[in-house]
């Protein structure tokens, strides 16, 4: 088989992989919505605390990760790391200005499933199914979104970039639980979707 064919028929396997993946995740938000209609934890769907405190939260906590993620990205994506990133869908659509249905659709897509699952159902489970307190559903609940990210070795095998996704998942999750029960779930997807794409568009401006 000649280097031609070879990367013609690994780019099909690629997209083939890809379309499955987001389908699926189109599928999971479909099916995470519908709930809503019959009243679960809808009281995470509205403003319940917009006091003075809860907004400095909201900006200083923002502040905080996007500072964060800079710190992240000047000490983890170097060399080897920074070049593997190249392979991520987001930045990889940024980087060959053709991915618009990845940046526009499927990404904001995948926060929304990461935050209905992680926050509104995990949380709300957390709170009201097993009875704990805030705090803890808050924590538990950041421990096993950063541990969900252990799906990046599998993708990437770079120690650094699974260090920087399981430091900053953790905190993020804390961060988005605590506006979760304040703000509600759509502050928790705007926010998440914010941040993520911030750190996404940094590393692509360092490979572009």
């Amino acid at each position: 088989m000649g280097s031609f064919q070879y990367i013609i028929i690994t780019y099909g396997i690629r997209k083939l992989e890809l379309s499955k993946k987001y389908l699926t995740i189109t599928f999971a938000v479909i099916l995470l919505i519908v709930p809503l209609f019959f009243g679960i934890y809808t009281e995470f769907l509205i403003v319940n605390d917009f006091s003075l405190f809860t907004l400095a939260y909201l900006l200083i906590g923002f502040v905080f990760l996007l500072v964060l993620g800079k710190v992240i990205e000047f000490f983890m994506y170097k060399g080897t790391s920074k070049e593997t990133m190249k392979h991520h869908e987001v930045i990889n659509a940024l980087l060959n200005k053709n991915g618009k249905t990845i940046l526009f659709v499927f990404f904001p897509l995948t926060m929304i499933m990461e935050e209905f699952i992680f926050r509104y159902y995990l949380i709300g489970v957390l709170l009201y199914q097993l009875k704990l307190g805030l705090f803890l559903a808050i924590l538990i609940s950041s421990v096993i979104f950063s541990l969900y990210h252990l799906h990046i070795w599998f993708k990437f095998k770079n120690l650094k970039i699974l260090i920087s996704y399981l430091i900053s998942s953790f905190l993020l999750a804390l961060y988005n639980g605590y506006l979760l029960i304040t703000l509600g779930i759509f502050v928790c997807i705007i926010v998440h979707t914010i941040l993520v794409f911030i750190l996404y568009y940094n590393l692509y401006n360092k490979l572009s």
